[in-house]
């Protein structure tokens, strides 16, 4: 049955009361006990981006995806990057593919990473190479990094709402909280995010940054990485 207001609740109870025969000091009891129940506990934003934060720093494994809704990340001066998705597992290991654009041609390699081994396939031939992890286009790339420390990093955190079993949070970032996902930022460079997080479980589920971060990016660039599949068993090995 559904709650009724509480106000009407109340009314509705002091009336059957009366109409019972009860005395005043009855009713008057009831409503005091009606107004001494307990408000909701209102949600504290920060306290939630700290708790996701710290599991999303103890996940053992997760999928993600990152993409533009517009724009693009500069990863070389020839090079952007439009698309990228893979899987991270703790502490070292990333195996991802991703999809990009250079010189009015489409990109795409795929990469894996296991600690300071890196490989990746050459765009033309398709056959993986190992490749030193500084000049790897990809180098930088590290979202579990990335992931847990965004969260303590988010200024002005501010709750919007709590629909559908997520908690949908606004505020403001450094760039440089990003620079484990996009790489070397501009200084003094600012994002607004909006982070959406499972009410259940406190896993961040998606995170959506509007503005520009690298030289070259255009300006209202939007990126999204949505994140999925925490620890669930994810086998990443050298490519043979």
């Amino acid at each position: 049955m559904k709650q009724l207001p509480t106000t009407l609740g109340m009314a509705l109870a002091i009336a059957i009361v009366v109409a019972c025969g009860g005395s005043d000091k009855d009713a008057a009891s009831l409503t005091a006990r009606a107004a001494a129940a307990p408000a909701p506990t209102p949600v504290d934003p920060t306290v939630v981006l700290a708790e996701s934060g710290r599991l999303m720093e103890a996940t053992g494994s997760f999928h993600f995806l990152l993409d533009h809704q517009k724009g693009g990340t500069k990863l070389l001066p020839n090079l952007t990057l439009d698309e990228a998705e893979g899987d991270v597992v703790k502490p070292d290991k990333i195996s991802a593919e991703f999809v990009g654009g250079s010189g009015g041609f489409l990109v795409k390699s795929s990469l894996i990473t296991m600690g300071d081994d890196s490989y990746m396939t050459n765009p033309l031939t398709g056959r993986w190479e190992t490749v030193p992890k500084d000049v790897s286009p990809l180098g930088f790339f590290d979202p579990q990094r990335g992931v847990s420390s965004m969260m303590t990093a988010v200024e002005n955190p501010v709750l919007k709402g709590s629909d559908e079993g997520v908690y949908l949070i606004e505020g403001e970032l450094p760039a440089e909280a990003l620079s484990p996902l996009v790489g070397l930022v501009l200084p003094e460079a600012r994002v607004s995010v909006e982070l959406t997080i499972s009410v259940d479980t406190h896993y961040l589920q998606r995170a959506t940054f509007g503005g520009a971060v690298k030289e070259g990016e255009i300006e209202g660039t939007i990126r999204t990485i949505t994140l999925s599949g925490f620890g669930e068993p994810v086998n990443i090995e050298p490519p043979q």
